[in-house]
């Protein structure tokens, strides 16, 4: 059958598809269903881009009344957006088993070349998603969009709408927290918006069937639906899309005698993380490398679950400092110095979870001890001091240039020249000690630090936080950049010369649709390790 002859059916069929309004607070998540998308209510979505292929998603919504274990699915890839010009086609099916959620790798492909895909199930076409390959020559420049903790609750996706409004970009880098485990209270809402922004389920997930409608609910936002059909994402997983604080056998949010079992609920969370998302599944595992040609290799590694030991809470416990404690494991430790040693690409990007730079804040509050108020920070690589510098001294001895950490989770915008002052000499103005450079990219929607303890507290924080006290000391030299109140994403330029990052801000994320502003930004020239101030925002 002809694409175009499946959207005049699609144009047509809309009798049977019975949507409940939603002028109302959704009292099911039925009720967030939008009539004209149907039976695609999820959107596409597409992501891990190779320079010969791509994964295409989607999600096909049966009739209330229908009860199918499997819907055949046909999906398009062409050059032109008529999908006329089809270089690859196939029929998969949406099945009871993964959600009737739809994953192809559509290989075959040419190298940096922007394609349009789409969905037919059902008698219905999805929308149109455009979707970029990498590149495997060189490239005059490559650019992304880095996000991080979209909490649903607490503000609109309007920063997901900005970067769909963008056309220059080659992907979206997500460096977790896609979504958020809590149930459905005013302590993870705003009350500005709670009737706008109901979420479901309404109790914090815990089983598959909880993740799975959390994914869905989140798949139903309409600019987070934007975003994934306007570019491919590249994606790793945090603590939320299981439970805060989470490590390889546990979670500060999971109480065993309530919950249940972790290895069951991290198999749950896992799973719908695996079906609902545009990755590769590997085995489960979701560090990997993808390749940019000889600009750029990007590293996205798991620094939450897959090799993590527990947390230590007192930065006073000599065993914070035990040579065995591990963020990564040792497979994966061992797969990205190796990783990081045979690459020839000029950059070598890290795509993190959390901040790996040092982190000091133990200034931050007169009455509170340093050593308490450090300790409330040790999810972070702060927690894992051994092994953050058995990686710097590997970066170092190896002689590996040009590395850059890309990190999220912390809800404020961060940019280090990465080097540990308390630990080994470093001079700020010659960034002599330091051994990569890292940008932190700003919380999408989650509460940020003046929402959390207050515009007060937070402006003091961030006035003195890389800034010299009265004795002449500075808390965090290395820190060049540094911003706690503001909502937002980062955009990555890599030129064979240098990256820039530059942080983006959103005037509000308590309407759909807002404006945004730059920031500022950072660069860093090849071969230095250092960070200057960009004048303006890179090209």
């Amino acid at each position: 059958m002809k694409t175009r002859s499946l959207y005049r059916i699609s144009a047509s069929l809309v009798s049977g598809w019975t949507i409940v309004s939603a002028a109302d607070p959704a009292e099911r998540i039925e009720d967030l269903y939008k009539e004209e998308l149907a039976p695609f209510y999820h959107g596409v979505a597409s992501g891990d881009p190779l320079p010969d292929g791509i994964i295409l998603w989607t999600r096909v919504t049966q009739q209330p009344k229908a009860r199918m274990d499997s819907i055949p699915v046909n999906w398009w890839i062409a050059t032109d957006s008529a999908l006329q010009s089809v270089v690859a086609s196939g029929t998969t099916a949406a099945t009871r088993e993964r959600d009737f959620t739809v994953k192809v790798d559509a290989r075959g492909l040419q190298p940096g070349q922007t394609y349009y895909y789409a969905f037919q199930s059902l008698d219905r076409m999805s929308q149109v998603g455009r979707t970029k390959t990498a590149p495997d020559q060189q490239v005059d420049r490559l650019k992304f969009a880095v996000v991080t903790c979209a909490n649903y609750e607490w503000g609109y996706f309007s920063g997901y709408r900005k970067i769909a409004e963008r056309t220059d970009l080659d992907a979206l880098i997500h460096v977790g927290d896609y979504l958020y485990e809590y149930p459905d209270n005013d302590s993870y809402s705003s009350a500005k918006i709670r009737d706008e922004r109901v979420l479901f389920p309404k109790r914090e997930t815990v089983k598959l069937s909880h993740y799975r409608q959390r994914y869905a609910t989140y798949h139903l936002d309409p600019n987070l639906q934007r975003a994934h059909r306007q570019h491919p994402f590249i994606v790793i997983w945090d603590d939320h899309e299981f439970a805060n604080n989470a490590w390889k056998g546990g979670a500060e949010n999971h109480q065993r005698d309530k919950e249940g079992s972790w290895r069951e609920r991290k198999k749950a969370a896992k799973q719908a993380y695996f079906e609902w998302m545009p990755i590769r599944t590997r085995g489960g595992k979701i560090s990997r490398t993808l390749r940019y040609g000889p600009l750029m290799d990007l590293f996205m590694i798991d620094a939450r679950v897959e090799g993590r030991d527990k947390q230590i809470d007192d930065v006073e416990n000599p065993r914070l400092y035990d040579s065995e404690r591990t963020m990564l494991g040792e497979k994966q430790k061992a797969w990205l110095k190796n990783e990081l040693e045979t690459s020839t690409a000029t950059w070598k990007v890290i795509g993190n979870q959390v901040i790996f730079s040092e982190f000091n804040i133990g200034f931050a509050d007169p009455i509170i001890p340093a050593p308490i108020l450090e300790s409330q920070f040790l999810d972070i690589w702060d927690g894992y001091p051994a092994e953050r510098r058995q990686l710097m001294k590997f970066i170092e001895r190896k002689n590996i240039n040009n590395t850059v950490f890309l990190s999220g989770d912390i809800h404020a915008s961060f940019a280090f020249e990465v080097a540990t002052p308390n630990d080994r000499p470093y001079k700020p103005k010659t960034g002599e000690g330091a051994v990569a450079v890292e940008f932190v990219t700003p919380s999408l929607s989650a509460a940020n630090f003046d929402e959390e303890i207050g515009d007060l507290v937070s402006d003091e924080i961030e006035s003195r936080i890389n800034k010299r006290d009265d004795d002449g000391d500075n808390p965090n030299p290395h820190m060049k950049f540094a911003d706690l109140d503001r909502h937002g994403y980062m955009l990555l330029s890599v030129t064979p010369q240098k990256v820039q990052g530059d942080f983006y801000y959103l005037k509000s994320v308590l309407k759909s649709k807002t404006t945004e502003s730059w920031g500022g930004g950072y660069i860093s020239k090849a071969g230095t390790h250092r960070l200057r101030k960009a004048k303006n925002p890179a090209p």
